[in-house]
């Protein structure tokens, strides 16, 4: 049996934490043994722990911890560890650092999730070329961009996120509806729902979804619309919707864990992501919910979507475009569910088992297989 060991050194719950938890649950299944390490505080590992999963606790206070790539090493060989998957940009340096000194160390392959730029050509180019064996991006842009900074080709395998579309299909409308009652009083069961969910940080565009939904809810005054998540940039955002005049149309529901009732619950799902989305789970979850969906014309967008069959595509940053597709897929139900079917057929591409498989066939293709 081979050992995995999976390194990812967050301390949310995010789409990287979620897919680290879902591959190795689905590796388990196919006869290795996987275990997660990370932050002993993070969500990662207390959620790990409480799907049977083994965990293995590493503080560490940056990439450059030695002291944690000390842990690290000495883990990796008390546990027998075949291959070391580095889930996180700062897992890949800890992963070089622990296996620095060894003549025959474990394989270890890296994951890249974010479309944004290695940092510095050359740094880029030795962190995940040093000793990283394999390199899986999570699109076939984020595969082209690091081969443009210098990586190998013949060393970067895509394999995009995966989810559970079943899960997705079995969410209930009224529990979310419910659950605003408090924020949105009697519009909670008749309103238009418009939602957009993710990390509240400036790459997501969110700024740019309240400037659309201003413009929008001008020719819709039954629309409400509905933020889901946290992050650094939530008070700016609420300012933003003050600014906009907008306050009592929209509502921050902060972070949810309760996503198929979420979607269920939305007549519109909006991502309006400027920049750095790889292959974005949440848009794959909201098409196996089947719930309509407008989105922006980035890259690793528009291999999952194609614009007018499975959704509706607008440039990224373009808020008057934005709302001008909320307006007319709220306005014209009959689009809608066409969308919709659409978009629950192209998904099951983006299964967590395909995910698995691909994954599986990495492994294997540097002889680290089962």
């Amino acid at each position: 049996m081979q050992t995995i060991l999976h390194l990812n050194t967050e301390t949310g719950w995010r789409g990287g934490e979620g897919q680290t938890l879902r591959l190795a649950e689905g590796l388990r299944a196919r006869g290795y043994r996987c275990l997660i390490a990370g932050p002993p505080q993070g969500e990662l590992l207390r959620r790990a722990a409480a799907a049977g999963l083994a965990t293995v606790p590493v503080r560490s206070r940056g990439e450059l911890d030695l002291g944690s790539a000390r842990l690290l090493s000495r883990t990796l060989r008390e546990e027998r560890v075949d291959l070391l998957h580095a889930h996180t940009a700062h897992a890949v340096t800890l992963a070089t650092l622990a296996t620095l000194l060894w003549r025959d160390r474990p394989r270890i392959v890296a994951a890249r999730r974010l479309s944004f730029p290695l940092r510095g050509r050359v740094l880029g180019r030795v962190k995940y070329g040093f000793r990283v064996d394999r390199v899986i991006a999570v699109s076939e842009a984020i595969r082209r961009l690091l081969i443009r900074q210098g990586l190998d080709p013949a060393r970067v395998a895509v394999v995009h996120s995966g989810i559970d579309p079943q899960r997705f299909r079995e969410g209930e409308r009224s529990r979310l509806r419910e659950s605003l009652r408090p924020l949105l009083g009697d519009d909670a069961d008749t309103a238009f729902l418009v939602g957009t969910a993710g990390h509240l940080a400036a790459h997501k565009g969110l700024d740019v979804f309240l400037s659309a939904a201003a413009d929008a809810a001008t020719e819709m005054p039954e629309v409400r619309f509905v933020v889901f998540g946290r992050g650094e940039a939530d008070v700016s955002l609420r300012r933003a919707a003050e600014r906009l005049g907008i306050t009592s149309r929209v509502v921050f529901a902060g972070f949810r864990d309760d996503m198929p009732d979420v979607f269920a619950g939305l007549d519109l799902f909006v991502l309006s992501s400027v920049s750095g989305e790889g292959s974005p789970a949440v848009l794959k979850e909201a098409m196996a919910a089947g719930t309509p969906l407008v989105a922006t014309a980035l890259d690793g967008i528009e291999e999952i979507v194609e614009d007018a069959r499975h959704g509706l595509l607008v440039p990224p940053g373009n808020a008057p475009a934005l709302a001008r597709a909320m307006v007319i897929l709220a306005q014209d139900p009959r689009l809608r569910a066409q969308y919709s079917a659409a978009a629950q057929k192209r998904v099951q591409d983006f299964t967590a088992d395909r995910m698995v498989e691909k994954t599986e066939d990495v492994y294997r293709s540097i002889g680290a297989g089962v």
